[in-house]
């Protein structure tokens, strides 16, 4: 039986009438695609310079208030999916109070997963201001606040997908997966530092990384990149970073993908079975 592929990262923001997301569901189930995790932003402020310093840099000319309403309860338009498997995180950067009880909410709502872009301090190579200037916190607030996110999904059961850059947050990142072995993380982008993530990925049977934004540095430095892939291909899924209204990206980014390995054994497994294992299912639709 074919293994259909899954997109571990996927930003459910469309700058585009919600009607367009059947065009988009259709390429997607047109190139095989089985399913994906959708990252959505439940809550956000309302003050939009304040929701642009925790945005990457490149996205600020489409990110609005009026879009991001219009995505904020995203589930009468998974219904459109059909046959795609939808698997929806929240997006929780702007969270900071009442965690316990929206976490929860969120759950019982249907959501299934938690995202975390951990960047404390500015991160001038995305353009991120980061929270101490969105928020006005420290460090150490912001690491608070994040652990208590990361506890409240891992009591709920969800997983956990936690952006951050292993080089400058590496000890907080490692704290934070030895502390919750139930509970299964992505540290995607190979964590910025496939020399950091290494000790994750051997350490924790939870621990997960993914391809999302990386083609470039694939194509730049093909042979050591197969080599890392090769050697924690049981660690690795396929992530593609798009927004959903560009599918063709999670295409080109599933080809690269599939021709770069060169190897159905490998590419399957991070295409659909570490998809499984990090969703903590036995098999997949």
């Amino acid at each position: 039986m074919t293994m259909k592929p899954y997109d571990a990262h996927i930003h459910f923001y469309f700058p585009f009438p919600p009607d367009e997301l059947r065009r988009v569901f259709h390429h997607l189930t047109k190139i095989g695609l089985a399913g994906f995790n959708a990252l959505v932003f439940a809550e956000f402020p309302s003050d939009i310079e304040t929701v642009l310093k925790m945005v990457p840099g490149a996205f600020h000319n489409v990110f609005t208030l009026s879009v991001l309403e219009n995505q904020k309860d995203p589930f009468p338009y998974f219904e459109w999916a059909e046959p795609l498997t939808i698997v929806p995180f929240v997006d929780a950067r702007f969270i900071e109070n009442g965690i316990e009880e929206k976490i929860k909410g969120f759950k019982q709502n249907g959501f299934k997963g938690l995202k975390i872009i951990y960047i404390p301090e500015e991160d001038t190579t995305i353009r991120v201001k980061g929270m101490e200037q969105a928020f006005g916190r420290p460090v150490k607030k912001s690491e608070d606040i994040t652990a208590r996110l990361i506890e409240s999904a891992s009591s709920q059961g969800m997983c956990v997908l936690l952006h951050a850059d292993l080089r400058r947050y590496g000890d907080f990142v490692n704290e934070m997966i030895r502390s919750y072995p139930q509970t299964n993380f992505n540290v995607p982008h190979f964590g910025f530092s496939r020399k950091t993530i290494i000790h994750l990925l051997e350490t924790y049977p939870n621990c997960y990384t993914d391809t999302s934004s990386l083609v470039p540095f694939m194509t730049d430095d093909p042979l050591s990149y197969k080599s890392f892939i090769r050697e924690y291909q049981d660690k690795i899924l396929f992530g593609s970073d798009a927004m959903i209204g560009t599918p063709e990206r999670v295409e080109s980014s599933l080809r690269f993908v599939e021709q770069f390995l060169d190897d159905r054994e490998t590419f399957h497994k991070i295409v659909h079975t570490n998809y499984c294992t990090y969703q903590g299912v036995s098999e997949c639709p």
